[in-house]
């Protein structure tokens, strides 16, 4: 299982923001956003500290004046978003991308993600490990009419993307066969994905876009729920956890959960190796110990303090190292 977080898109586009910098990119990037509105209203420029004030304010008020701003607000993210799609240029620049692709990734690996944009899934795409047909692991993304379920999932590698995504569009229909909470692919062409989606039929756009905005008042659709629950079933299961460019803070629960299912000591014969990949690793790795203190008994601890890019060798042979199936 990896857990990768926004320091991965971050090695490919040197723009794309961390969470304290998010505020700031959207409001450069459209300066009528509400959120200018609401950082003076609150006297903040966190985006997170901005929107839960305002999730609690509309709790309060239940001012649908309040509800349509903060709709619009999660549109902007959306739109912003959008700029971090695959290109193919992206590779020459970055060689390293294959080999994370080709050679890191193996069948049946599991992939949690906080992050909104689509690269990653376009990157996985391109080189034909990874489609989007049954490869986002516990939701079905697919619509009545669409060839999204022709294509198959190669490698049966599964994507879970637990803050919604630039891609996710609500439902806009109601019917017997279309739940109006269901999640669908707004996607044209080869936008996002290169390979599959060039000339495809994959999805609508409909409803409005699905993204779970940075609050500490969140709430999820359904679909994101059982997304949740599969990725900690999965979690208990696995024999290696990658942890790539997330600081995983003390407010991510979910991310606690996932870790602790992981984390859990009922199979100790056989020990789990837990890897960091990050500049900052050994940070994330005190948070561990923190929380689990015997952590080494029973579980193979890696710090690889180090950018994912100049260690991708060395990621690759830890992973290899211990077990029993190795990548072709």
């Amino acid at each position: 299982m990896f857990l990768i977080g926004a320091g991965f898109t971050r090695a490919v586009f040197s723009e794309a923001p961390l969470n304290k910098d998010l505020f700031h990119e959207v409001v450069n990037t459209n300066p009528k956003t509400k959120l200018n509105l609401y950082s003076k209203k609150y006297g903040v420029e966190d985006i997170e500290i901005l929107l839960t004030r305002l999730d609690l304010e509309i709790a309060e008020t239940k001012s649908n004046v309040l509800e349509q701003d903060r709709a619009r607000i999660e549109m902007d993210i959306f739109k912003y978003f959008s700029r971090f799609r695959f290109a193919k240029t992206k590779l020459d620049q970055n060689p390293w991308l294959g080999k994370f692709a080709r050679e890191v990734l193996c069948e049946n690996d599991a992939i949690v993600t906080t992050n909104y944009d689509c690269f990653l899934e376009g990157l996985l795409d391109f080189y034909e490990v990874w489609s989007p047909s049954k490869g986002y692991g516990g939701v079905e993304v697919d619509v009545p009419g669409s060839s999204l379920s022709k294509l198959p999932n190669p490698k049966n590698i599964l994507i879970y993307k637990i803050r919604g995504s630039e891609n996710f569009h609500t439902s806009a229909v109601q019917s017997d066969r279309v739940d109006p909470r269901r999640i669908a692919l707004a996607v044209k062409g080869g936008q996002i994905y290169p390979k599959s989606g060039n000339g495809s039929n994959l999805g609508v756009i409909a409803g409005r876009p699905y993204v779970i905005a940075p609050s500490f008042l969140k709430v999820f659709y359904p679909q994101i729920h059982r997304m949740m629950n599969e990725a900690l079933r999965t979690a208990l299961l696995a024999r290696n956890f990658v942890i790539i460019g997330s600081s995983i803070r003390p407010e991510d629960g979910h991310l606690w959960l996932l870790i602790d299912s992981f984390c859990e000591q009922n199979n100790k014969d056989k020990k789990k190796k837990l890897i960091i990949v990050d500049p900052h690793a050994d940070d994330i790795h005190n948070k561990f110990r923190g929380n689990y203190p015997q952590i080494q008994e029973y579980i193979h601890t890696c710090v690889i303090k180090e950018r994912l890019e100049k260690v991708l060798e060395k990621l690759k042979y830890t992973l290899d190292v211990l077990t029993d199936n190795h990548c072709q």
